[in-house]
Parts: C-alpha cells; sequence; structure tokens
C-alpha cells in the first residue's frame, strides 16, 4: 500500500511539473521585418523593424535614426518610438524592441508615418530576411478602421489621403501549443 501511494505521488508531481512547463510562455527568437514603401513607384529609404535578444527597450545601439528630408522629396516615411529620446527627432529608420518584451506581453506595436505633399496611392512591401521560427501575427492598422493581417513576404496598397498618415504594425506572438486550463479535481479524475 506505501508503494502505491509513492508512485501515486510522484506520478502527481511529473504531471504537475508537466502542466506548468506547458503553461510557461514558450521564448520567441530575433525577428525582423523589412518593409519596402513607395509611393506611384517612387521608393523611399527602406524601414525595418522588430525584436533582438539584446535590444532594450526605448532608444539603443540597434536603432538608426532617419536622417533629414530629401529637400523637395514628394514623401517622407519614417518610425516613431512611444518613448523616444527628447535629443533626436522621432523619426526612425530602424526600431529594434528586446525579445523579452513580446513573450511577456505577446503583444507589440510599432508606430509609422507618412508624409507627403502631393498624395498618391501608398505600396508597402513587407519580407522578413529570416523566417520566423515561433508563430506570429503581423497586423497593420491605419486611420479610421482600416486594418489588415498581413501574411509575410506580402504587401498591401492604400491611397495617401493627407499630408501625414500614422499607422501601427502590431505584431502578436500565438500559441505553439494548444493549452486546455483544468482543476485540480480534472487532473486527479484521470487516475481513478
Amino acid at each position: 500500500m506505501k508503494h502505491a501511494s509513492s508512485d501515486l505521488t510522484l506520478t502527481i508531481t511529473a504531471l504537475l511539473f508537466l502542466f506548468f512547463s506547458m503553461a510557461q510562455v514558450c521564448p520567441a527568437q530575433e525577428l525582423t521585418f523589412i518593409l519596402d514603401i513607395s509611393v506611384d513607384g517612387v521608393p523611399s529609404t527602406p524601414l525595418a523593424f522588430g525584436l533582438r535578444d539584446d535590444a532594450l527597450p526605448g532608444f539603443d545601439h540597434h536603432d538608426i535614426p532617419a536622417p533629414p528630408p530629401v529637400p523637395g522629396a514628394p514623401f517622407e516615411t519614417y518610425l516613431a518610438m512611444f518613448d523616444p529620446p527628447t535629443s533626436l527627432p522621432n523619426q526612425w529608420l530602424e526600431d529594434y524592441r528586446p525579445v523579452l518584451g513580446l513573450t511577456v506581453d505577446r503583444i507589440e506595436l510599432w508606430q509609422m508615418g507618412i508624409t507627403a505633399t502631393d498624395g498618391g496611392i501608398c505600396t508597402i512591401s513587407i519580407t522578413e530576411p529570416q523566417p520566423a521560427l515561433a508563430p506570429y501575427e503581423l497586423n497593420f492598422f491605419g486611420p479610421g478602421a482600416f486594418f489588415e493581417k498581413i501574411i509575410v513576404p506580402g504587401s498591401i496598397s492604400f491611397p495617401v489621403s493627407s499630408n501625414l498618415l500614422v499607422f501601427f504594425w502590431e505584431l502578436r506572438l500565438n500559441d505553439e501549443v494548444d493549452v486546455v486550463n483544468t482543476s485540480w479535481g480534472g487532473v486527479k479524475s484521470l487516475y481513478h
């Protein structure tokens, strides 16, 4: 009788360990998205955003400021940080966030701006240099109710209807394994 009780205790301990290890958030890996943007066929400097293991929240060595706009350019594109350093304009060619931030919150947002003088049709092509191993969703939000789920590689087009447009890229970490929550009684019932 003592032996059966010991086996049951070990089995329950093993199940609890398995249950809690499956409930942990699986770590993501580094991920980069490249945005090639054009308005009526005229290209801008590509933008890049994503996750890096050694990135810091806010400004760090991975974030590259955008140069001053070219005089007379028909449009300008940039990424904008939510908490930028005050010593630089809030316009960036590259903006990387720590991987840990996504694994904890499961959602990251990047803001993108387009300033244009003549309107036109904007096309954004999205690629990732290294395919991601962790499942994710990439969503594009624009002014009003504009929303599109992006399949990478892919592209999106829309009219430039204002001198300044602000968009958001939303990166969501998906669950790799479906986890079913159960009560302690549900776990115990497996052994009756």
